[in-house]
């Protein structure tokens, strides 16, 4: 596992980029909230460097990415509801 710093739009870029140039079998994003504030980005580095790449939630598949793995958020709401 190689962790990619997150503090703003240009070390994501550099870490990304950097981590697709070495020997990888895919990306995998967390929940943070730097990774949402950057998920265009984020799926677009993934595309361009063809990074297979998992994320947190499923809006992120719907704006482009290629798969998520987690909660259904919405789900997770009714069901507190009731």
């Amino acid at each position: 596992m190689t962790p990619v710093g997150d503090r703003n739009a240009d070390e994501i870029e550099h870490g990304i980029t950097a981590f697709a140039r070495g020997p990888t079998d895919g990306l995998i994003t967390t929940s943070q909230g730097q990774t949402q504030a950057h998920r265009d980005l984020i799926i677009a580095l993934a595309a361009r460097h063809q990074l297979p790449a998992v994320y947190p939630f499923s809006r992120f598949v719907t704006e482009g990415g290629l798969m998520s793995f987690g909660t259904d958020q919405a789900e997770s709401y009714r069901l507190a509801a009731g």
